[in-house]
């Protein structure tokens, strides 16, 4: 075996976290809704980079089109989903062009790089609220308490109960998300179809749900190496309805430019129902309107409602989990017989194994978490001291990394019935070898650092053996 040569052998590499939350993927990017009264479709949208499950999908509807409109998704798969603006039945059911946003999450109760809690969550119902019709509420209450009142996106996932044929047609029933009473611990829930009668609701609607600590402003590194900065906000009960005008609210920090955002209406105050529509964005403030439908009156002054809102700098894609690469290679460095040149891993010869590991997910392990347990031939004899390697018998290696990765070396241990246990204490022969060791486990002291936009934090773990 040459120098050049590499090989995969019997590698181990984990990281204990003490959070409970799993890793997650997460989504945000910029789309422009179809101009209805020309290209009559739904648009299609493919994620930036395919989920591993489908996830839940958020879409903000804006001010662009003077009728009444929400947004509706639907055919959510792990690859893309399809969304539509729809008007209610006292319209005529095409609209303008809506450049927008969405958000698409996996399920499950996550935790950010900074610690943000973020719950997406779904559930079908037929409850709905309607002024007319049914004042119907379900509670949510969350697997545990937020520390403070949270902010809420919410959307219809599905179309099951359409019996229009949007765009061409107006939407019937016309429904979008009602949410109130947000506390740390709950929220009520229910399909609000305003004061729109057109329409029944007799199959269940998965609504999807993303509550999220409010107020958060963190930056992280996306899978593709861009900068990302991330932030929510719940409102105070300042938005008002499309006739009384737009009405801004700041982020927690300004953007570097307007960022993408998404929103929902976290209060029903008004009895005649409505939803919450962008009407303007900058790079330090949202402005949100609460529309309603035209359906029994033309009004839509509307009282004051809250909202919760999540922001990004940019269209991104992330893995919010520690995603290691690990790469070994085995070169032989001499033998008693070819000296200096072209050495063969023959008896006596020298080798070095090296392990390349490097972290592309955007968290970082839990600090002096991460262990590497190497198993150790029948072939070869590990050297324990650092006889065979300066500064080992392991020696880490960074110079290689575009940044530093944050550990160092912390204990080395032994075991020599296959790591059944580690209290093995080596006896090296006059060289540094010990022909009884069999596997070795390092653990690494300090944090391994997250992706950065420099490219992902690395390390080699050089070990040397000799040929038995």
């Amino acid at each position: 075996m040459n120098a050049s040569r590499k090989r995969r052998a019997c590698l181990i590499l984990a990281w204990f976290a003490a959070t409970p939350a799993a890793a997650f993927e997460m989504e945000m990017g910029a789309v422009t809704l179809n101009d209805t009264f020309t290209v009559p479709s739904w648009t299609s949208v493919t994620f930036i980079d395919p989920f591993d499950t489908p996830p839940l999908v958020f879409a903000l509807p804006t001010n662009d089109g003077s009728d009444p409109s929400t947004i509706r998704i639907r055919n959510v798969t792990s690859t893309g989903f399809e969304l539509l603006q729809v008007e209610p039945s006292a319209n005529d059911g095409p609209h303008v062009a809506m450049p927008t946003a969405y958000l698409a999450i996996e399920r499950g109760d996550h935790v950010l790089p900074d610690g943000s809690r973020l719950l997406a969550f779904e559930y079908s119902t037929t409850s709905f609220v309607n002024r007319f019709l049914s004042t119907t509420w379900d509670t949510r209450t969350f697997p545990s308490a937020f520390s403070a009142t949270p902010a809420v996106i919410a959307g219809i996932q599905t179309m099951n109960n359409e019996s229009g044929t949007p765009p061409s047609t107006t939407s019937s029933p016309f429904m979008d998300v009602g949410i109130r009473n947000v506390t740390t611990g709950s929220l009520q829930v229910t399909l609000e179809r305003a004061e729109s009668t057109a329409g029944t609701v007799s199959s269940p609607e998965r609504i999807g749900l993303l509550v999220a600590d409010s107020g958060f402003s963190l930056t992280f590194v996306d899978r593709f190496g861009n900068s990302i900065d991330l932030q929510s906000l719940a409102t105070p009960t300042n938005i008002q309805g499309w006739d009384n005008g737009c009405f801004v609210n700041a982020y927690p920090s300004a953007f570097a430019s307007p960022p993408l955002a998404v929103a929902s209406a976290n209060t029903r105050n008004g009895n005649n129902g409505g939803w919450v529509r962008r009407c303007s964005i900058s790079s330090s403030t949202l402005g949100l309107t609460f529309d309603e439908d035209i359906d029994n009156d033309s009004e839509r002054n509307h009282i004051g409602e809250s909202a919760g809102i999540i922001a990004a700098s940019r269209g991104f894609h992330a893995n919010f989990a520690v995603e290691l690469g690990v790469v070994k290679d085995v070169a032989t460095i001499s033998d008693p017989i070819n000296m200096g040149t072209d050495p063969k891993a023959i008896p006596s010869a020298i080798v070095n194994f090296t392990l390349s590991v490097e972290n592309v997910g955007s968290l970082s392990p839990d600090s002096d978490s991460l262990t590497v347990v190497e198993s150790v031939p029948d072939e070869l004899s590990l050297c324990v001291t650092s006889a065979c390697l300066a500064a080992g018998p392991v020696v880490l290696d960074a110079t290689g990394s575009p940044v530093p990765p944050g550990v160092t070396i912390g204990a080395i241990e032994y075991s020599d019935d296959g790591g059944a246990t580690w209290g093995y204490s080596p006896s090296p022969d006059a060289d540094g070898f010990d022909g009884s060791v069999d596997a070795v486990r390092i653990t690494l002291s300090g944090t391994l650092s997250s992706m950065s936009t420099s490219g992902p934090p690395s390390f080699d773990l050089v070990f040397a053996a000799r040929v038995n």
